[in-house]
């Protein structure tokens, strides 16, 4: 290390002209670092503007510093060219003393822009020898120095960029070289010569003074490749942490960053061993600068997200300034295209960064602040060269560098905001969707049982009081979603949701607890009557269908209302409470709501056990068919069968079979127990064929519910039944109640091709007694017709229901359905039915339900001779 000197002095530095005129030496000058305008680092084109603006506050500085007082440096007095000073010196080479040892002259290609000054040391400075000439720029190509000593030698220095970095006379980050002792007659002579860019920062030093500034000058640069590689882990470990490729994007940067510094100062060649001779350093130079330029326009665009023709004309510019810096390793002219691409691509980039500016995000104004500091050093870089530049520090020399540091700081400081936002944006996001359903927008399940947890907390709490709660269940909707789809079905929940939110019922929270349920919790400072007018609100608004954008449907709410009071204390009790007077509505026939009675509980309960019961039955195979017959009339031959479902271990608890039905339909157990009726009726089928009561011909009538038929899975277990039993489906025949045919069904559509597709016949069973249209009847296509019981009861004694069951006979006839009249229990029913000319029935009169073994006995009696029925007695008559 080089002992610490006191004084800088001032460089001289002096170029003659052969122009006369102050003001056209100026022009001349002016003209010549306009002309030579571009940097060796792609940043300082960004600042050139900058630099522009700049130039009005250096001017009067470089005028009183160095066009008139020569102690600063620069004087444009040029009066030879380069080539002119190396054939001179050449000459001069040639004819010094034999004493002197060889030196070789610099040929340079002529292609290469050059320059040519003068050194003069003041005397005061020639007394601080050794000299030493440097050029204050770190990354021009050759600074050539020429000097004629006291005795006629000539010495020649040549370093730079693209010579190896051990020719400097001092280790320097700047190109130097030794000047002699004593001078010559002939002017000692700097030469400048770069493919891109000539600033007349020369100048002259004693050796100690300057290799201690060269000591200062490493520290800082090893603190600017420090920091950056500490932002380089910094982004490893933000990228491990959170990967996004706006981070992966910045460490490519910070990477770039630092092999362009490696490159373009000469830290590569001084630092590791391994990197490229100086035979490919303007290949590694053009990689340097082409590559920073990719990854500062990757970060640029992933971060400000430019679009339409703003996105077309940075990645355009970007492209070919990229492209020609890669070509500046074969045509170095280039470089100057990819300077003024550069300044077309920073044109929309400054505006899209206002526009985004104006958005207030604080992750913009640190990206803008570090766009700001690179143009600002870049600035500072570019100055140098419209100016002489001798004004400025050495320190000026990495203002690009220093503006490139700020940037990664601020873009770093920039990222963070962001990813910090992008993740706040990300929990209010999971937030919103862990709180709110993702199909209406309504509350979530999750969230409204906490509100309702809440609520019972604030119950127990005197001061705060109790909550009302409206459980709704929307009646009917699977056959809205099996008749419209479920596209229909979604649309009709979302605006059932919105027209919720819109009513005035003083709610705290509206959510959604699970597929057509919704969940109402009102406020606490509401009144009990606004818990009872957000009902009969509801009620009254959907009377009216709604509108959706291809269909107007009707939806039916059931409401079960409770009063979150004091006693409960779990939220799965509220809503038990609330659904078991929700199943009252339903009850009651829907379209209503019900408030809450403890005794609900009583009966919920003795419900389950009835369920408990039901599932013991169907599991350990308690469950048993009787079986009615069904004739003709006149010859007492069968025709088919009806299963009767019985249950003798529910039976002994007084539990009736309407109850076992009400309980099975309730709690989804209807396709159970069909499965199993089927499998009975097909093993009893079996067994009278073996005992060859079974005829061909003969059905098995199986009373089934809508919603049994819709669900494909129980036609398809008949199937596979049927088959595994060896036995054609047509023996089975499904009875369908009129009174489940609603019309919200389109049952030619959705039920009729199942049914077909399986050979299964359909029945109507209890004609009379729904409000099923003749239309629907036709549809379904149905192979036989039951009168109902309750008319047949009727027919012997009121005339109105003797023409209806002949009206209903007339339209089997036409649809080629077979009329069968059920419950005949007496002869006068029997007679009036003959006498309306039905041929078929079925009732105590002809047979009551029999067990299989009773019923293989009655089919033998039945093949039998027989007498026909004594009508003139009122006893009934059975077959014995």
């Amino acid at each position: 290390m080089s002992e610490p000197t006191a004084k800088v002095h001032p460089v001289a530095v002096n170029q003659r002209s052969e122009q006369g005129p102050f003001h056209a030496r100026l022009s001349s000058l002016l003209r010549l670092r306009f002309a030579t305008l571009a940097s060796a680092s792609i940043s300082t084109h960004l600042g050139w503007l900058i630099a522009i603006l700049l130039l009005g506050l250096a001017l009067p500085q470089c005028i009183a510093d160095g066009l008139i007082d020569a102690k600063t440096g620069i004087k444009a007095l040029p009066t030879k060219s380069a080539h002119a000073w190396l054939e001179h010196y050449q000459t001069l080479a040639a004819k010094a003393p034999a004493s002197c040892p060889p030196v070789t002259i610099p040929r340079l290609d002529a292609s290469v822009p050059k320059r040519a000054f003068i050194l003069e040391p003041s005397p005061a400075q020639q007394a601080l020898k050794p000299l030493v000439a440097t050029l204050k720029d770190p990354i021009v190509d050759y600074f050539i120095v020429l000097a004629e000593d006291g005795d006629g030698c000539i010495q020649v220095g040549l370093s730079g960029r693209a010579v190896p970095f051990d020719w400097r006379t001092a280790s320097s980050p700047f190109p130097n070289s030794r000047l002699p002792d004593r001078f010559g007659a002939t002017p000692a002579v700097a030469i400048v010569a770069d493919s891109k860019v000539m600033r007349p920062w020369i100048e002259v030093l004693p050796l100690h003074q300057f290799a201690q500034r060269s000591e200062q000058e490493w520290i800082i640069l090893g603190m600017l490749t420090g920091m950056l590689a500490s932002f380089l882990i910094a982004a490893i470990l933000i990228a491990h942490a959170q990967g996004s490729a706006l981070i992966y994007a910045y460490l490519v940067y910070i990477l770039c960053m630092l092999f362009y510094q490696f490159q373009a100062l000469g830290l590569g060649r001084v630092w590791l061993p391994f990197w490229p001779s100086d035979s490919i350093q303007p290949l590694m130079q053009a990689l340097a600068t082409g590559t920073g330029l990719l990854s500062m326009t990757l970060v640029i665009a992933l971060f400000l997200q430019p679009r339409g023709w703003l996105r077309i004309v940075i990645f355009t510019s970007a492209a070919l300034s990229i492209g020609a810096l890669y070509l500046s390793a074969i045509v170095p002219s280039s470089y100057r295209l990819a300077a003024a691409m550069l300044l077309v691509m920073a044109i929309p980039v400054v505006g899209l960064l206002l526009l985004r500016l104006r958005t207030g995000d604080a992750s913009v104004r640190w990206f803008a602040l570090g766009i700001v500091a690179v143009i600002l050093g870049a600035g500072t870089q570019a100055l140098s060269i419209v100016t002489s530049g001798a004004w400025l520090p050495p320190q000026a020399g990495f203002a690009s560098l220093f503006g490139n540091l700020i940037e990664a700081i601020c873009w770093l400081l920039a990222i963070i905001s962001r990813m910090k936002a992008e993740h706040s944006e990300l929990q209010r996001r999971l937030l919103y969707e862990a709180q709110h359903d993702s199909l209406t927008g309504c509350y979530s399940r999750r969230y409204m049982r906490e509100r309702i947890g809440q609520a019972i907390a604030a119950a127990k709490r005197p001061a705060d009081g109790a909550s009302g709660l409206l459980y709704i269940d929307l009646g009917a909707f699977k056959t809205l979603n099996d008749r419209f789809g479920q596209a229909v079905g979604d649309d009709s929940l979302c605006q059932f949701c919105s027209v919720l939110k819109q009513l005035n019922l003083h709610a705290d929270s509206i959510g959604r607890y699970g597929g057509d349920e919704f969940v109402i919790l009102m406020r606490q400072d509401a009144h009990w009557s606004h818990t009872d007018g957000a009902a009969a609100t509801i009620l009254g608004r959907f009377q009216e269908p709604l509108e959706l954008k291809e269909h107007s449907v009707l939806v039916r709410p059931d409401i079960g209302i409770l009063h979150i009071g004091a006693e409960y204390s779990d939220v799965d009790e509220v809503i038990q409470d609330a659904n078991r007077a929700l199943q009252v509505s339903k009850q009651l026939g829907g379209r209503r709501a019900t408030l809450f009675e403890p005794q609900m509980r009583n009966r919920a309960k003795t419900k389950q056990a009835l369920r408990d019961a039901l599932e013991d039955a169907i599991r350990n195979h308690q469950l048993d068919l009787h079986y009615q017959p069904m004739v003709e009339l006149d010859s007492l031959l069968p025709v088919g069968l009806e299963a009767l479902l019985r249950c003798p271990h529910l039976s002994q608890k007084g539990i009736s079979i309407e109850q076992i039905f009400a309980v099975a339909e309730a709690t989804g157990m209807l396709n159970a127990i069909g499965e199993r009726v089927i499998e009975l009726a097909l093993t009893q089928i079996l067994a009278w064929q073996r005992q060859g009561v079974w005829s061909t011909g003969l059905f098995i009538g199986v009373n089934v519910c809508a919603q049994q038929l819709i669900d494909g899975r129980f036609l398809g277990y008949l199937h596979h039944a049927s088959q595994r039993y060896g036995i054609d489906a047509s023996a089975i025949r499904f009875e369908l109640s009129e009174g489940s045919l609603g019309a919200d069904l389109d049952w030619s559509h959705h039920v009729l091709p199942r049914l077909l597709n399986q050979q299964v016949l359909l029945g109507i069973d209890n004609f009379g007694a729904g409000l099923a249209s003749l239309t629907m009847l036709t549809d379904l296509q149905p192979d036989y017709i039951k009168l109902d019981r309750r008319l047949v009861n009727k027919l012997p004694t009121l005339p109105r229901a003797q023409n209806l069951a002949r009206i209903a006979l007339l339209f089997n006839t036409e649809t080629g359905s077979l009329a069968i009249a059920e419950g005949i229990e007496t002869n006068d029913q029997l007679k009036t039915l003959r006498e309306l000319g039905f041929q078929h029935g079925q009732g105590h009169l002809i047979a009551a339900p029999m067990s299989g073994t009773d019923t293989a006995n009655w089919l033998q009696l039945a093949a039998r001779p027989r007498e026909k029925p004594r009508q003139e007695t009122g006893q009934p008559w059975k077959l014995h």
